[in-house]
């Protein structure tokens, strides 16, 4: 389970910053993504603790 999530965090770091060098943001929408990130991991870390 450990080795799952940490290629799911690996996967969103490398496909994120994919997404950057094809297509910029300003400092409004990297805010928004910032923000929508952490509540993603949080979402992602209760999981894991409910199934573990």
């Amino acid at each position: 389970m450990c080795n799952f999530s940490l290629g799911v965090v690996m996967g969103t770091i490398v496909g994120a910053s994919l997404m950057l060098a094809v297509h910029p943001m300003n400092k409004r929408a990297m805010r928004k993504a910032y923000h929508r990130a952490g509540r993603m991991m949080n979402k992602v870390n209760h999981t894991i603790r409910e199934l573990a």
